[in-house]
């Protein structure tokens, strides 16, 4: 067996507790042939287990493009589980945006993904912007056993906790609240119903509670322009007040980030919401990468889970009360992270 086989195995049997006779749909596209290579292992590692694959093609979407109308009527067939293998994004929903879906738990959503999957609990799956062999090979046949201890101890810590501080030596040093917000855990178990995440996985992720955000954040690792993933040579200094980024400084990858932010404020106004477009500035994520297989090689996929980092996103968030077109991820390395007056990370250590 190859090594992408094998981790493609381990994708559908290990992570998604694939069934005998499970409807999988694939989502993918051809612009990246990696992406379409890792789909056809999954097709076939599918096929072996018992279960009933469908693979789509669409062209290759950004943040701010939508969807073919034809790969949100098959998510609306319902399948068992999805699983978007993208050169960037799945692509957004317009009927999502501009009326809304309404879920069994009675909350709205933007996409008919995410109802399914959070609102109904109907579907489970994965999703894997610009994913590629080597990173798929690398970091997907891990030991998930101990990534899910150290994630649920890193979730415990913080679904206690009330305020985070971060501090780093490229320059951060940022507050803001958690209180009453419940972490998530990215740690490679997608066996239920309303489960999804990443692969590669490997991280414990909170929403910071709205307009908590104050201090300084310096991205010195990956940042997350859309379309490219540079690792800057001088650090993006972003600056928040009351929860939203009032300055973005730097070389021309801070320009490119605020050009970023921009697009998803002008998106926001083209669908006539307000707060969409003052979220293109909010701080929607604060993220612990646990994947010590992972590399920083300036993909964000598999940038965002390397060990000795936490990444911060900028725009929506994941708890469905601050939505915006556009979710950047952003990477700080070796950072210190306090939880109230509880250390659990110095220079990028674990302590917990």
């Amino acid at each position: 067996m190859s090594k992408l086989s094998e981790a493609a195995t381990v994708a559908m049997r290990d992570c998604l507790g694939l069934r005998p006779g499970e409807e999988v749909l694939i989502l993918t596209n051809f612009e990246n042939p990696d992406s379409f290579e890792v789909s056809k292992a999954l097709f076939d590692a599918t096929k072996e287990l018992g279960g009933r694959p469908v693979m789509m093609i669409q062209e290759a979407k950004t943040t701010l493009d939508f969807a073919e109308n034809t790969v949100l009527k098959a998510m609306e067939a319902v399948p068992d589980i999805i699983i978007s293998i993208s050169t960037f994004k799945m692509g957004k929903d317009p009927f999502g945006m501009n009326i809304g879906y309404v879920g069994r738990d009675g909350q709205k959503y933007d996409h008919i993904y995410h109802r399914l999957m959070e609102g109904d609990r109907r579907i489970r799956g994965f999703w894997s912007p610009s994913v590629t062999k080597d990173t798929f090979e690398r970091t997907v046949a891990v030991d998930y056993a101990e990534m899910r201890s150290l994630a649920k101890r890193l979730k415990d810590v913080l679904d206690a906790g009330e305020n985070v501080h971060v501090t780093a030596p490229g320059g951060t040093d940022v507050r803001f609240s958690i209180k009453g917000r419940e972490s998530k855990l990215d740690d490679g178990n997608i066996t239920m119903p309303g489960t999804g995440g990443n692969l590669p996985a490997g991280e414990t992720y909170v929403s910071p509670v709205n307009g908590t955000t104050e201090g300084v954040i310096c991205f010195d690792g990956t940042v997350d322009l859309g379309t490219s993933f540079p690792i800057p040579k001088v650090p993006v200094r972003v600056v928040f007040e009351n929860g939203f980024v009032t300055d973005v400084t730097g070389d021309d990858t801070a320009e490119k980030l605020l050009d970023v932010i921009k697009l998803g404020e002008a998106k926001a106004r083209e669908v006539g919401s307000a707060e969409m477009e003052r979220n293109a500035r909010h701080l929607g994520e604060m993220g612990i990468g646990i994947n010590y297989s992972a590399k920083m090689i300036g993909n964000m996929l598999e940038d965002e889970k390397v060990g000795r980092t936490v990444h911060f996103a900028i725009g929506m968030n994941y708890d469905n009360d601050a939505n915006a077109c556009i979710h950047q991820d952003c990477l700080v390395k070796e950072p210190s992270v306090w939880v109230d007056d509880k250390q659990i990370m110095k220079d990028g250590v674990i302590l917990i």
